[in-house]
């Protein structure tokens, strides 16, 4: 396992403040975030896309360069927040096909997607939105093998976890997967070591989160869910990487903070939390 950092982890820094936080009255920009992951000799990032002008050629010939030059493993992290909007957006699907296409050009093998958000949550049956996406999803995955092209759709709140893997089961794509989130998979409901276990054998990059859950909105995804550093919140952050490693993953492993209470640092939570990810896939190493 390799250690990275999502870069929503610095959401209020590229200017989304999300209900509840405060504005820390900071602003990066795309070379800053890589810069900083420098300096913390992260192996990879997974970069954003909502905060990427991948759409500019000058922007990307520079990011290309930057990655060459870093030797930093990079994913585009397409999606956020409603991606393909649970199949009910041709539009969204268009817009999965060119990034697949970037990501390309800029020799990154590995596409995050979203279906969906906590918004979608309980809006229709599961059976009936997985209905809808599988024919688009397969359609992206058709696109995405013709350049050597991986997916993998995040645990993002949108449906629950038994659901979204037999959702990967029905695409039956070889180069679809999963992105793990460990704080949205226990956001719907689920038991986070059981989900492990589940989408483990399928999982392609994890975004490990950890929790405050003392005033937690159980059954409520959408609700007031502070992130914490890793190792210092209420999930079982050592016995998931215990179980990754049981499964033989050896991908990325990113920090990802998402909700921030009023008052923290994230560049200090992130630095903490890379610190206890590297000591903390060294102790699952030896364990096993």
């Amino acid at each position: 396992m390799r250690v990275g950092i999502d870069s929503y982890s610095y959401h209020r820094f590229f200017g989304e403040i999300r209900e509840g936080e405060e504005d820390p009255g900071t602003r990066w920009t795309t070379w800053d975030f890589l810069d900083r992951a420098v300096d913390l000799g992260v192996d990879g990032v997974s970069l954003e896309t909502c905060y990427l002008d991948l759409h500019d050629p000058d922007f990307r010939e520079r990011l290309s360069g930057f990655l060459t030059d870093s030797w930093l493993e990079a994913v585009l992290a397409w999606g956020h927040p409603g991606g393909l909007e649970m199949g009910t957006s041709d539009q969204c699907l268009q817009d999965l096909l060119a990034m697949i296409d970037i990501a390309a050009s800029l020799g990154i093998p590995l596409v995050r997607l979203v279906i969906g958000t906590y918004t979608h949550w309980g809006m229709e049956p599961a059976d009936a939105s997985v209905e809808r996406l599988v024919p688009r999803v397969r359609a992206a995955c058709r696109h995405a093998a013709e350049s050597d092209i991986r997916l993998a759709i995040e645990t993002h709140t949108a449906l629950p976890v038994a659901s979204l893997a037999g959702l990967i089961d029905r695409v039956d794509a070889p180069n679809l997967g999963v992105v793990l989130d460990t704080a949205n998979v226990v956001r719907v409901g689920s038991n986070l070591l059981e989900a492990t276990r589940l989408l483990a054998p399928k999982t392609d990059l994890v975004h490990l989160k950890d929790l405050n859950l003392a005033d937690a909105s159980f059954g409520d995804p959408g609700g007031w869910w502070p992130s914490v550093s890793l190792g210092t919140g209420h999930l079982e952050l050592r016995r998931v990487l215990s179980e990754l490693r049981s499964a033989s993953f050896n991908g990325l492993v990113c920090v990802e903070l998402a909700t921030l209470p009023p008052g923290t640092d994230e560049d200090q939570m992130v630095e903490e939390s890379v610190t206890w990810l590297r000591e903390s896939i060294r102790l699952t190493g030896r364990r096993q």
